[in-house]
């Protein structure tokens, strides 16, 4: 092996530099630099891949990086561990995600199997993607998203699913805290409904990043959720409600399958938080439509299978303990339409508990419409 510099390196050097500090190239000029790319031997490679670390950004680095990444002289991800200035980093990661696709490929695909640089690479792609999805919140049209077709192309299934896509949603989930679940019931048409009208932006990664995995994507989301202390209600009705409009078949009977399930969870545990994620998750699950009133009609639809049929899958102990957690829940609910669904809908085989289940449901249902007309009154 041919460890010497040959007497042309310098001009290599130079050639690079001149490259990146010029905006274009025309196709000669790029095949020139290549050949003599592909002429270096290992030293000759460690030597100028170090040098272009040690470059100033200009205004054609990121297109040279390209060629070097190409050519396996330097990788993105070497070019990203090699910067230390956190400022810069996200600078340079600014440009990944708005045109540098393959470079951004390269980062994600060494955040799974690189083990010398996972973390940093994670955290990295963590704070470049909070960056980018905080300021699509405070203004959704201010950047594009056309990474996300390309990572969806030439990302392996295994770094797309459980490095890109996880990553996706664990950020979104991060754009806003809810202190008490509470608040998710207080805000949930107001949540979903800022969802479609306004974070377009979270259905386009919906749409486009989850598309082929979204019973993955589901799954994961459904997992956090469901973790103790978890605040994130607001992104996760979003998130839910996106991918379960999305009219696609197996996505809407996994999750249909996902509730069943859950209610079962929810009789053998006997946890009110259960419950309620229960409720707010097939909430977001109903809203697949435009029309109020058809989401609130598939919701009823769902309530009356699973609560009001519940009788029907459950020992009468499990059946007991929903209704027991439901009547100690009614005071969550703050949205009339979804408490005159638990008022209307009928609870077999009915008796002494579902009736007094009932008599509070309309109670409750008493005091929100008396609140109201308190409010349209002042």
């Amino acid at each position: 092996m041919n460890l010497n510099v040959s007497s042309s390196f310098g001009f290599t050097c130079r050639l690079l530099q001149k490259h990146c500090e010029t905006r274009q190239t025309n196709q000669r000029a790029a095949r020139d630099l290549d050949d003599l790319l592909k002429c270096l031997n290992a030293k000759e490679k460690l030597l100028l891949a170090k040098y272009f670390c040690q470059l100033p950004l200009s205004v054609g680095s990121f297109r040279v990086l390209g060629q070097l990444q190409q050519l396996r002289v330097l990788t993105a991800t070497e070019y990203i561990c090699s910067i230390e200035n956190e400022e810069q980093l996200q600078l340079i990661l600014i440009e990944f995600l708005q045109n540098e696709y393959k470079l951004l490929s390269n980062l994600f695909i060494s955040a799974h199997y690189d083990s010398v640089n996972m973390l940093r690479l994670n955290n990295i792609l963590e704070n470049a993607l909070r960056n980018l999805f905080s300021a699509l919140a405070e203004n959704p049209k201010i950047g594009n998203l056309n990474y996300v077709e390309h990572l969806c192309k030439f990302l392996p299934d295994d770094v797309l699913v459980n490095v890109c896509m996880q990553m996706h949603l664990n950020i979104l989930l991060e754009l806003h805290e809810a202190a008490d679940v509470s608040l998710a019931f207080q805000h949930f048409s107001a949540w979903i409904n800022e969802g479609v009208d306004e974070l377009i932006f979270v259905k386009h990664i919906t749409g486009k990043l989850f598309g082929s995995h979204q019973q993955e994507a589901l799954s994961h989301l459904f997992k956090l959720s469901t973790s103790s202390n978890f605040k994130h209600w607001k992104f996760y009705i979003i998130l839910l409600q996106s991918m379960a409009s999305s009219g696609n078949a197996d996505t809407i009977a996994f999750i249909k399958k996902y509730l069943k399930n859950r209610v079962l969870q929810v009789a053998s545990l006997g946890c009110q938080l259960s419950l309620l994620h229960l409720l707010l998750t097939a909430r977001a699950a109903a809203a697949t439509t435009m029309n109020i009133q058809q989401n609130l009609d598939n919701y009823a639809q769902w309530y009356k299978q699973n609560i009001g049929e519940m009788t029907y899958v459950l020992s009468s102990e499990q059946f007991q303990v929903i209704l027991n957690i439901l009547e100690d829940s009614i005071h969550y609910e703050q949205e009339i339409d979804y408490v005159e669904i638990h008022a209307a809908i009928a609870i077999s085989p009915g008796g002494k508990l579902v009736q007094s289940y009932k008599t509070k449901c309309k109670a409750h249902l008493a005091r929100l419409k008396a609140a109201n007309k308190q409010k349209d009154v002042k």
